[in-house]
Order: C-alpha cells, then structure tokens, then sequence
C-alpha cells in the first residue's frame, strides 16, 4: 500500500511519527480496496492538480474501474455522467457540446 506523508511536525518520536502517519485519513479507506493498489491516490492527484468536484470524481471512478465487466461498465458509466455534469454546470454545454447556457441553482429557505 502506498502512503501519503506530509509534514506533521508535532509527532514525536519516530515509532509515533509511523503510528501517527498510519492513522492519517489519507492513508486509510474505508470500506473496499479499490484504491489501495494505485500507485498515486485519486485524493492527492485531486488536490495536487486542483480539480473540480466533478472531474475528481470522474478520476475516482476511472481508477477503480476494475474487477467483473459489469462493476468495471458501471464505474465508467458513473464518471461518464461526471464528465456531463461538469460541461453542464461549467461550461454551460450539453454532453454533445451544445450550448445550453449558464448553470445556476435556485433555492429557499422558507418551508
């Protein structure tokens, strides 16, 4: 398993330095392993490069596209759609890059 180390400076020895840097969220998962193979987390290649929630959750389903045919069509299917949310709601375009205007969200608070 590849692990992400940053620079805590507050750890102590170096047997709780390696505790510590186990116990870091970015060095676990929970449920599942499907992003424990990879040789560069989707979460640092997400924030490494600054993607939108959008894109980062295209590439999370693109690097655990893995196992049976259906899971693997599945994962794809999901960052496909992704991929449409992001034309939508960024560059205002539909899936097949026609321009469908701005994006915008309207909402109350009032029940």
């Amino acid at each position: 398993m590849n692990k992400t180390i940053y620079a805590h400076t507050n750890m102590g020895t170096e047997e709780e330095w390696d505790q510590a840097i186990d116990k870091l969220a970015t060095n676990n998962q929970v449920a599942g392993t499907h992003y424990k193979q990879s040789k560069i987390q989707p979460i640092d290649y997400i924030y490494a490069n600054k993607l939108s929630y959008n894109l980062g959750s295209c590439l999370k389903y693109i690097t655990r596209s893995k196992g049976e045919k259906s899971d693997r069509v599945t994962d794809l299917l999901k960052a496909k759609h992704f991929i449409d949310l992001e034309l939508q709601m960024v560059h205002g375009v539909d899936a097949k890059g026609a321009d469908i205007g701005r994006y915008s969200v309207e909402f109350s608070l009032d029940k």
